[in-house]
């Protein structure tokens, strides 16, 4: 985790005096350290070895599948497991339930999603398989923790209704995720590999219900509470939730009837949900208490631009749908500007803020919380920019590129986008290392969170 910089409290001076305190690295501080410090720009490397693929809209080869894992298990779900960790008793009033665990929960994850990677790179699919088990188990089991955690919290600590639908989501994603990786195995369900149908499911269930869901209930909780700003209403969020479900089902009963038009409906609701998602971002982001520099923001903005443009090319493929060459070419494109755009710039967003935050609440008393947020250099790194506009711009090359079939993009946006999760690996994985090494920041090991 970063180290915080200095916020002149009113009491106590010796919390933020020279290199800023201790540093506490604890239990969940693992997840976020390896999905910064290690997955992140490892994908950026798979992504690079891959472009050649990508551009060829060959998806289904086992290198692109690789990748993807990376992506999907190793950065956004390590990524939410640690922010999830470490955000529950700050948020819910409730000690994390069975925290002495979470190591070897994060042993068998990682071990499993390591697994699934080699597997697919090296065309062992029995060990994809003995992975997807592995990463099965450890998901059911940090889900059980966190519903465990959620039933202690105090009364006052209401959750929006996305949360809990995302995490019964992932729960059914990696079970789903076991099935397929057992299929390609054996080869028991032949039905599953025809017209991606099982492929076409995991997607729906893991970027839209656990990913998407995930994103929008975090918003709902985090981003107005920080920013002091209030949601435009209340019911907006569950029409989003609303849409977002019926679009989730309308995609299973296309799979299952073999319909087309239960895909454009699904477009369609989509795109609704992710409008108005949008513009709920927007309403209030422009109504905020400070108008200070804040990476947080910047990053917003940007998933509310991810969300324009994704709703648009929704309900455009729902009025006309849009022919390319080869026909997943568009889905391919689109699964790039969600994971690797939207739930990406949601995700580095919130570290500007929950990093210092939580940096801050184990350590500093209630005297002193007041004074964090006036200091912006905590929320607007200068390397952050380059992350922000770096990350931002790859994801557009990579876009563009497998559109045009053009490898030298898809390699050149790759390559972008390596170069920013160096950056941000640096800044929030590595940067506090040499200040450790030589005294000058003392370390603490937490082996407990709350």
């Amino acid at each position: 985790m970063a180290k915080p910089m200095a916020a002149e409290p009113r009491s106590k001076p010796a919390i933020a005096s020279g290199a800023g305190g201790p540093l506490v690295f604890t239990l969940g501080s693992w997840f976020t350290w390896t999905a910064i410090g290690v997955a992140l720009p490892a994908l950026g490397l798979f992504l690079i070895s891959v472009a050649g693929s990508l551009a060829r809209g060959a998806w289904e080869t086992l290198p692109v599948l690789a990748s993807t894992h990376v992506a999907t298990l190793g950065w956004v779900t390590m990524m939410i497991m640690g922010a999830a960790a470490q955000m529950a008793p700050a948020l819910l009033g409730a000690r994390i339930r069975g925290e002495a665990t979470l190591p070897y929960q994060y042993g068998v994850f990682t071990l499993g999603a390591l697994l699934i990677v080699i597997g697919f790179t090296r065309g062992q699919l029995t060990a994809a398989a003995a992975g997807g088990a592995g990463v099965a188990l450890a998901s059911l089991w940090f889900v059980v923790l966190i519903l465990w955690t959620g039933r202690t919290a105090r009364p006052t600590a209401a959750m929006p209704a996305h949360l809990p639908v995302a995490f019964a989501c992932f729960g059914l994603v990696v079970l789903w995720g076991t099935v397929l990786a057992l299929n390609l195995w054996r080869e028991f369900w032949p039905g599953l590999l025809a017209e991606h149908r099982g492929v076409v499911v995991h997607l729906t269930l893991g970027l839209g219900g656990w990913f998407g869901l995930m994103v929008v209930g975090t918003f709902y909780r985090v981003v107005p509470l920080i920013h002091g700003a209030r949601v435009a209403s209340g019911h907006r969020g569950l029409a989003i939730l609303l849409l977002v479900m019926c679009a989730i089902f309308a995609i299973f009963a296309g799979v299952a009837a073999k319909v087309d038009w239960a895909f454009r409906v699904a477009a369609f609701l989509a795109s609704a949900a992710l409008l108005l998602f949008g513009s709920e971002i927007v309403h209030v982001l422009r109504r905020r208490r400070r108008r200070a520099g804040d990476l947080n923001v910047s990053h917003w903005y940007a998933v509310a631009a991810y969300s324009a443009a994704l709703g648009g090319v929704a309900a455009g493929w729902g009025i006309w749908p849009m022919r390319s060459d080869p026909p997943d070419r568009l889905g391919e494109c689109v699964v790039v500007l969600f994971l690797l755009g939207w739930v990406t710039q949601a995700m580095i967003g919130q570290l500007y803020k929950i990093t210092p935050f939580l940096m801050w609440y184990y350590r500093a008393t209630l005297q002193d919380m007041p004074t964090i947020p006036h200091n912006p250099n905590l929320y607007r790194p200068r390397v952050g920019d380059g992350v922000f506009w770096s990350s931002n711009a790859g994801v557009l090359l990579v876009t563009i590129g497998i559109w045009e079939r053009a490898t030298s993009m898809v390699q050149v946006g790759a390559v972008v986008m390596t170069l920013s999760a160096l950056a941000l690996a640096y800044m929030l994985a590595y940067r506090w290392i040499p200040s450790v090494l030589s005294g000058r920041l003392p370390f603490q090991w937490g082996r407990r969170i709350s």
